[in-house]
């Protein structure tokens, strides 16, 4: 008899109360964690939701370097050291996401002991299934006792060393930057790639500081764990007839849903969905993949969770 493969998002933590949303779970947190207005360059005012914001750490906008660095221009009239590289220190200790992460994901493990189970979930998840949650929590496991080895934390898990975050690996394109080619306020301003303007930085610390951001924000990308998605369907022996998608956008991690798709082609596919933007990227990602016969579930009432 065939199994059932669960697909699970950020939308299960959800809708057990727990803190895990971007904003503002993640958001207050991450913002504490910088200093003075790092912070802006990498982030949008768009809506507030984790895949919007995992796509937009690759297209940061760095034309406010220039204001946000100009407190900690290098003093050459000092004998001191500290003077002239502090411009360095603050680059190395800004956009350090990875210690806000920690935090967030903690908070929300934690969270996890005033969590109770729900019957709808005890109704849908099945024991005997097997689970690919992009959840770094241990919700599954603590609360509904999914056997851990069915269970596979692709992006990471609460306890463990690393946390994926960030955009597809191969798709950093920063906004253009702008800047007063003769210095003066007065223009002509011209437009280029961030790594041009810094390559002509003459000034030493003021050159190394931006290289320092630069290399930061390139590596909030995500590597491919496909082969561990691989691995894990071939040590269970995984032969599945029903994918079930609860609490996941469907608007980033195509490459996971591309290959489950093509593994089993004769799959029944059931996507829960809260609202009408995320039954659209449904929609949409079933097209893209040619994913046939998938069923869309509209969820309402007290199952309606924001992504």
């Amino acid at each position: 008899m065939k199994s059932q493969l669960f697909i699970i998002g950020n939308g299960f933590d959800l809708a057990h109360n727990l803190p895990t949303r971007f904003s503002p779970d993640f958001k207050n947190i991450a913002m504490r964690h910088e200093p003075n207005c790092f912070w802006d360059f990498y982030q949008s005012n768009k809506d507030a939701i984790w895949s919007d914001f995992e796509n937009l750490l690759g297209c940061p906008d760095f034309n406010s370097l220039e204001e946000i660095f100009q407190s900690y221009a290098p003093d050459y009239s000092s004998d001191r050291e500290t003077d002239r590289d502090g411009i360095i220190g603050q680059a190395k200790s800004s956009g350090n996401l990875q210690n806000a992460l920690r935090e967030f994901v903690n908070n929300a493990e934690w969270a996890l002991n005033n969590i109770q189970r729900q019957s709808f979930f005890e109704n849908l998840l099945n024991s005997n299934g097997y689970y690919i949650t992009f959840n770094y929590t241990h919700t599954l496991e603590s609360i509904y006792n999914i056997p851990q080895q069915h269970i596979l934390h692709i992006h990471g898990e609460a306890g463990k060393s690393h946390l994926d975050l960030g955009y597809p690996k191969g798709n950093f394109t920063p906004e253009k930057y702008c800047y007063d080619a003769r210095g003066k306020g007065r223009g002509p301003y011209i437009e280029t790639e961030i790594e041009n303007y810094v390559n002509g930085i003459e000034d030493y610390y003021v050159r190394t500081a931006y290289e320092e951001l630069v290399d930061k924000c390139k590596s909030f990308y995500k590597e491919s764990r496909i082969n561990l998605l691989k691995d894990f369907l071939y040590t269970n022996q995984c032969e599945i007839g029903n994918i079930i998608v609860y609490g996941h956008s469907c608007a980033i991690d195509f490459e996971y849903f591309s290959y489950l798709n093509a593994k089993y082609a004769d799959a029944n596919w059931t996507f829960y969905v809260v609202n009408e933007e995320q039954e659209s990227s449904v929609l949409q990602l079933t097209k893209r993949y040619s994913i046939k016969g998938a069923d869309i579930v509209v969820l309402k009432g007290a199952d309606i969770v924001v992504l």
